[in-house]
């Protein structure tokens, strides 16, 4: 099959979606992975795969070499790593918390976790329990889906506040109001923000400080995309201005660097989990019935990591330790390594908009930048039609409906997984569709 001739044939599609009792719109990324992955079976042709937020770029050899030697030289393999970490990767990750996010923290407070979706779930684990009045988690949305599904499993309640046409003070007073009901234990978002990749305010940061500060409340900031919105003056690693973060407004924070994006490691699950000075000396006489003590360090990395996994493999520690403390020495400037997702996103959102679509989420009064994901619309068409359509067109996204967006005639696109040899088929693709829905 000619691989742009498109529609596709629409039986094959439809026939596909029947047999897996599967509704695009509705469905989760690895469903909708698996989907796509037998039409193009089926159709003999490639999509432009939008859908699934893993990181398209080779790891630095460095990460690679480092595990090579702790297994060949250190010969871990038959050793348990602490499982708080091991010491040189603490070291490493307070040593890239002060040089790259601006912020002082004991190497103790770092502790690796297998992926940021662990750290996400230790956090929520202990944030949630904190105090037997409050068991809500805000979260900020639209957002990852895993986290929304982690609440659950945890047995705590969630509440939501989408920022579609909030932002600045209107969105400080809107996390306010839901913390004045006195059941909100904690706030959680990503920063860049995943999926509509704004980046939120320092005014908007600041304010959350406060609120966190006056009502005990926990910030879980997910800083999986650090500096990847390539703010003008992050190039220069290192020094101001510095990516924004919740760590500069209060004390009260717990945040989640992942690898797996901003390195390139993501094959490897590992990631930190940073708690404030603070909060590593909190205690709180609720915990113990959860973990066995009232101190909200040992709740996390004792009560928590060490009864989910044990803590991180050691090779995967070395690995990332190796990648830190290329970063904190200055010879690897590892923004520059994935800046080619900036180019990728700048291309896409450009042909998607010269072709009818529209970007959903912008920022307030500032240019929304170009990064691992975007969201779009067609105007005209709704979610669930939208959904079936760009099948049709050999294109697959996550509806924004599957993140907890109110815009259900949404989807995110992430740019990891469509090279520079797909562009001018996407552009084709996107026009044809256009000169059929227009």
């Amino acid at each position: 099959m000619n691989q742009n001739r498109v529609p596709f044939d629409k039986t094959v599609i439809d026939g596909v979606l029947a047999s897996r009792g599967i509704d695009p719109g509705r469905c989760s990324i690895r469903e909708l992975n698996g989907l796509v992955d037998e039409l193009e079976e089926r159709l003999g042709a490639r999509f432009i795969r939008m859908e699934f937020g893993i990181p398209g770029l080779k790891t630095d050899r460095a990460a690679v070499e480092a595990e090579i030697k702790a297994l060949s030289e250190k010969m871990v393999s038959w050793q348990y790593a602490p499982f708080d970490g091991i010491p040189a990767l603490k070291l490493a990750g307070a040593t890239f918390v002060k040089k790259f996010v601006g912020v002082e923290v004991k190497p103790a407070c770092c502790i690796p976790t297998v992926g940021a979706v662990h750290a996400g779930f230790l956090a929520q684990a202990v944030v949630g329990r904190m105090d037997p009045r409050k068991n809500v988690i805000l979260f900020l949305e639209p957002g990852f889906p895993v986290s929304r599904a982690q609440n659950r499993f945890l047995g705590l309640e969630s509440d939501s506040i989408d920022f579609y046409n909030k932002r600045g003070g209107d969105l400080v007073e809107a996390v306010r109001n839901r913390f004045r009901k006195g059941d909100v234990a904690g706030l959680l978002y990503s920063n860049p923000h995943n999926p509509t990749w704004i980046t939120f305010t320092g005014e908007e940061l600041q304010g959350f400080g406060r609120i966190m500060t006056q009502y005990d409340g926990i910030v879980i900031e997910d800083l999986a995309y650090l500096g990847m919105d390539f703010e003008e003056g992050y190039e220069k690693l290192g020094e101001p201005p510095y990516p924004p973060t919740i760590a500069r407004y209060t004390d009260n924070y717990i945040l989640i660097i992942s690898s797996s994006k901003l390195f390139s490691y993501a094959g490897q699950r590992v990631g930190l989990a940073v708690l404030s000075p603070k909060l590593w000396e909190w205690e709180s006489e609720a915990l113990e019935k959860y973990f066995g003590s009232k101190n909200v360090a040992y709740c996390f990395a004792h009560g928590g990591l060490y009864c989910t996994t044990s803590g991180v493999a050691q090779g995967p520690q070395w690995g990332l330790t190796a990648l830190l403390e290329k970063a904190n020495s200055g010879d690897w400037n590892f923004l520059e390594d994935v800046k080619e997702y900036k180019e990728r996103a700048r291309f896409m959102k450009t042909v998607f908009q010269k072709n009818g679509f529209r970007i959903v989420y912008d920022e307030v009064g500032r240019t929304l930048r170009d990064g691992f994901y975007f969201t779009y619309t067609y105007p005209g068409l709704t979610g669930e039609v939208l959904a079936l359509e760009q099948l049709n067109y050999g294109l697959s996204s996550l509806a924004l409906s599957q993140t907890g967006s109110l815009h259900s005639e949404g989807f995110r696109a992430c740019v990891s997984q469509v090279g520079k040899d797909q562009f001018d088929m996407l552009e084709y693709r996107l026009r044809r569709f256009h000169e059929d829905h227009g």
